[in-house]
């Protein structure tokens, strides 16, 4: 391929992006090993991005820098140490093996993470970097707390762990396609759910430093079409759904998703739409 033109790029949403973080940090900031089925489903996810990210890392580093440019050294290095580590080594016997392996991975997979960033920024035209994903705040009352809400989420089958990686339904545009179309073509394709726009209430910059941005926007959904029961399509990147109540939200989901979906709940509630970066008010984060 050509100097200067761009290798297809694996895709990689900024919310993936930021979910492989959260996974590694969690790892990477333990103090003793979690249990076995939580390092086995992490080692897997952490694999998984090793496996898909590394060679592009190598291949555009070798496209876009000089032989003797540090970060061309520096990134096909890490790419090499990855797969390594991902494809021709194991977690050994033990727990405590199995957490030594699993922090390794950790720390290559935030060290790949790196040299991604700084590749996009010299491979690509940040501008046209922005992706956009759509969801939808959908509430009931609580059936067990007077006038309390329930919001519906799901589950993906990864990142994360299955049942405390919840978000709200809802996916990424299509070419062409608007925000609000989007919420509501995902949200059917993720719940069996038909549902209306009523009226944005966040857009959440889920990077700010200008690449890989991603932008989500939070739709209020008019009603729903007939019955209001989810149905799980059979799809295997969605594990299951939940009507999380408020106060369980940290439980169930990663920091910044409750803080969407609390800041989505004041907007609703308010009328003024929020403007959040990884779901913080964007105008303190800026100050």
């Amino acid at each position: 391929m050509p100097r200067g033109e761009r290798r297809p790029c694996p895709t990689l949403r900024s919310e993936a992006e930021a979910e492989i973080e959260s996974v590694a940090g969690l790892i990477l900031t333990a103090s003793m090993p979690p249990p076995s089925e939580i390092m086995e489903a992490t080692a897997a996810e952490l694999r998984r991005f090793i496996n898909e990210w590394a060679p592009w890392i190598k291949a555009t580093a070798r496209e876009s820098l000089p032989v003797d440019d540090p970060r061309r050294v520096a990134a096909e290095g890490a790419a090499d140490e990855a797969t390594y580590r991902a494809r021709c080594t194991g977690p050994g016997d033990g727990l405590e093996s199995a957490f030594g392996y699993c922090r390794s991975l950790a720390l290559i997979t935030r060290e790949l993470l790196g040299h991604r960033r700084t590749l996009d920024r010299t491979a690509a035209d940040p501008a046209a970097c922005v992706r956009v994903t759509a969801r939808a705040l959908i509430r009931r009352p609580s059936p067990t707390r007077d006038e309390e809400e329930d919001v519906l989420m799901v589950s993906p089958a990864h990142p994360g762990v299955p049942g405390t990686n919840f978000r709200l339904p809802g996916g990424p545009s299509a070419a062409g396609e608007h925000a609000w179309e989007t919420m509501a073509r995902t949200v059917r394709e993720e719940t069996g759910l038909v549902v209306r726009p009523a009226r944005l209430l966040v857009t959440d910059w889920v990077r700010g430093d200008g690449t890989d941005t991603g932008i989500t926007f939070v739709y209020a959904v008019a009603g729903l079409d007939g019955d209001a029961g989810v149905r799980l399509p059979e799809r295997p990147d969605v594990a299951g759904y939940a009507w999380v109540p408020v106060p369980g939200l940290d439980e169930r989901c990663s920091p910044h998703q409750a803080r969407r979906v609390r800041a989505a709940l004041d907007a609703a509630r308010g009328g003024t739409p929020a403007e959040l970066r990884l779901g913080s008010p964007a105008y303190a984060v800026a100050a």
